[in-house]
């Protein structure tokens, strides 16, 4: 067990310093000041980085002995395949839109919070500061969203967004601004003023970019590209086909509904009912 921690943690480590708002639920520390920053390269070095991890796991996959810890190794390294198909699928299919209210709702409530230790929720406000572009080399983080969207707009066959995820965000998107000042209150962040002040207007900009630029390139149908709900699924642990996943899905609701009709029949017969 203790050798297979040490393994999963080259990978951990990775996925939290591209994610720095998912690092504590990752069981990384030292990253609570930390934010993802949108750019045009990041995904290529996300997957850079990955990939030299899939090596070091793969060295080491060659040099253990411990059938348990080989079979870890192998289901890490299964990982940062999905990661780096995953990583590049989207970056060639799907425009780059983010939920930013979400992100940064997320990222102060991961750090405020009862069972948090007290001593790491200042590292809120540090957040806020950066997400707002208050900190000394960092853009705001909805300027950043917007430059990236536009970006990759000639792009020939990248699609939108669903357009019911983009109007979720939106109706949701107040709630967030609201639930950040409380959080900021409940645990008496000083010194948040003057950077809620600056996220509240700049959420509130980025929405009038999300409904004037970003809902006309969205989709009317929610599905994702096959190729992504394959790799979605793997991410569940389904790895069938998607053909044979959809023969199974209809044979299997077929069979259903003859068993619920003979259920029908024979409730409607005890029943003396007019239909069966």
């Amino acid at each position: 067990m203790a050798k297979s921690n040490e393994n999963a943690q080259l990978l951990l480590k990775v996925i939290a310093r591209y994610s720095p708002e998912d690092a504590g639920s990752l069981g990384v520390e030292g990253l609570d000041d930390q934010i993802t920053v949108l750019s045009s390269n990041r995904p290529e070095q996300f997957r850079r980085d990955i990939a030299a991890v899939r090596k070091q796991l793969q060295e080491r996959l060659s040099a253990e002995t411990d059938p348990l810890v080989k079979q870890d190794l192998q289901i890490l390294i299964a990982e940062t395949e999905r990661n780096l198909k995953e990583s590049e699928a989207n970056e060639r299919l799907l425009l780059p839109y983010s939920d930013v209210a979400g992100t940064i709702f997320f990222g102060v409530k991961s750090l405020l919070d009862d069972q948090v230790a007290a001593s790491r929720r200042p590292a809120a406000l540090a957040r806020l500061k950066k997400y707002t572009g208050l900190t000394a080399g960092f853009e705001p983080t909805t300027l950043l969203a917007e430059k990236l969207f536009r970006a990759k707009l000639s792009r020939p066959g990248i699609i939108g967004p669903a357009k019911a995820e983009v109007e979720q965000n939106l109706a949701d998107s107040k709630a967030y601004v609201t639930g950040i000042g409380l959080l900021l209150e409940k645990y008496k962040i000083s010194g948040y003023q003057d950077a809620y002040a600056r996220l509240k207007q700049q959420l509130g900009e980025y929405d009038d970019f999300v409904r004037k630029e970003v809902l006309p390139k969205s989709r009317d149908d929610f599905r994702l590209p096959p190729e992504l709900y394959s790799l979605g699924l793997v991410q569940y642990g389904v790895y069938y086909p998607l053909d044979e996943l959809t023969r199974l899905a209809h044979e299997k609701f077929t069979e259903w509904q003859r068993e619920m009709q003979t259920i029908a029949t024979k409730i409607a017969k005890e029943r003396h009912l007019p239909s069966s």
